[in-house]
């Protein structure tokens, strides 16, 4: 597991320090203030490539550190720095009293792996985000341990562009490194399994129910068919509680497509690990880390209010042995409030990036149950005075002040309890709660 997160002068953050929780690790705050940068450093630390744009250092002093503990309870730690003089990464793996590390070409505007020998990686990995696709599936892929000491490309891993997660992947001699969803849903669909080993189809059709919607009927596959006259493949349809027909995947609304994506991606990693096992013979690693970048996005208010719980629970699907670690930014109260009861905090962290004094920082915050969606918009996560618009939060707060007497502070239009009551009665609701404090002082307001 990756237990910690150390970065100085690079990203948003001049210095953070992100200690993980073992299970579930939420990622909260504004936009731009470095969520998917720390999840592309994640993918970076486990993979030793980039799933995005390369972390560039700073013309300031730069380092990143990180601390992982194995399977097996065995530790191991890694430092990368970066001086303005010469740019370089001293990336070092503490293990068995090891240090590595490795340089920034800044002609070459990568991280250079010339000396990281001896460090592996820990299990598969999963990147799904809005313009992140991408799967590392341990032993199939390369790391920055197999390559020799002369300079070599970043450790090798699936990154899927365009409609490549769909359409299928192809490698430098146009052999498929991945069939893509379309193809390997027909056929998993069609063949029959194995008879000792796992069946795609199922798995994936579990794993599917579980992201579904809930209190509604599960999505399932229907059977493939032809769809377009220029398109010779049989496309996968899904059967939904809304339509009279199965749909064809591909036609699908954009929120289930994501989640056909995701359990796609989930199934395929850990197929392909089984698949390396029973070629190879070696014993996989029952690891599997699982980023995803805002997981609310197209969904309905519904779906986001169970997705951590769902996501959790995919796990299970895949291997009841499969230890899950989950990275996941989200900018929703739903999916906050969808973890209430799922969070144990040993287990779980929740980190919030903020702006103080004019500079972005990072803080962990006690996962606190707030009740509802509104709750977690006035909580510190979400900073929000209510859940309302910010013309009836701005009335409320107009109202507060007069009834506390403080008519100095008031625009000189609403310093009369009419005006104030005419302003709360074009923005807040009939049913509005405010209006029993409103009420309770409005004989008694100061005119």
């Amino acid at each position: 597991m990756l237990t910690s997160l150390h970065t100085r002068g690079v990203g948003p953050i001049a210095e953070m320090t992100l200690e993980f929780g073992p299970r579930l690790n939420v990622l909260t705050g504004d936009n731009g203030l470095g969520k998917t940068f720390v999840l592309d450093l994640i993918w970076w630390v486990l993979t030793g490539s980039w799933a995005g744009p390369i972390a560039l250092p700073g013309n300031k002093s730069a380092s990143l550190s990180y601390r992982t503990v194995e399977a097996a309870g065995r530790r191991s730690s890694g430092q990368a720095s970066a001086v303005a003089v010469a740019p370089a990464l001293d990336f070092g793996v503490y293990d068995d009293a090891l240090h590595y590390d490795s340089k920034f070409d800044a002609g070459e505007q990568r991280w250079r792996w010339d000396s990281v020998r001896g460090r592996a990686p820990l299990g598969s990995v999963v990147y799904i985000g809005a313009d992140r696709r991408a799967s590392f599936v341990h032993g199939r892929n390369r790391f920055p341990s197999s390559f020799p000491e002369s300079a070599r490309p970043e450790g090798d891993a699936f990154r899927f562009v365009g409609r490549e997660l769909w359409d299928g992947k192809s490698g430098p001699s146009s052999q498929f490194l991945c069939n893509g969803l379309i193809r390997d849903l027909a056929a998993w669909q069609r063949l029959r399994p194995d008879p000792d080993g796992p069946d795609p189809f199922e798995i994936f059709s579990a794993v599917l129910r579980v992201l579904s919607a809930p209190d509604t009927t599960p999505l399932e596959l229907g059977k493939a068919r032809r769809v377009f006259l220029d398109d010779s493949r049989e496309i996968p349809t899904l059967v939904t509680p809304w339509e009279a027909e199965p749909v064809p995947i591909t036609l699908a609304a954009a929120g289930v497509r994501r989640i056909l994506e995701l359990s796609y991606l989930l199934v395929w990693t850990w197929l392909e690990r089984l698949e390396y096992e029973k070629i190879t013979g070696q014993e996989p690693s029952r690891l599997l880390f699982v980023l995803v970048d805002e997981p609310e996005q197209h969904l309905h208010p519904r779906w986001q209010r169970a997705i951590l719980p769902a996501l959790e629970a995919v796990a299970k699907e895949l291997d009841p042995h499969l230890q899950v670690q989950m990275f996941v930014t989200t900018h929703s109260p739903l999916v906050l409030a969808s973890g209430e009861t799922l969070v144990e905090p040993a287990k779980d962290r929740l980190f919030h990036f903020g702006v103080d004094a004019g500079a972005p920082e990072l803080e962990e915050l006690e996962w606190v149950k707030q009740g509802d969606a509104v709750g977690w918009l006035t909580s510190e996560v979400f900073g929000l005075d209510s859940g309302g618009s910010r013309e009836a939060e701005r009335a409320m707060r107009h109202a507060k002040m007069f009834m506390n007497g403080r008519l100095e502070q008031l625009p000189v239009e609403l310093r009369s309890a009419n005006a104030i009551d005419a302003e709360l009665r074009r923005v807040l609701a009939p049913s509005d709660p405010f209006w029993v404090q409103w009420f309770v002082h409005d004989d008694e307001a100061p005119e």
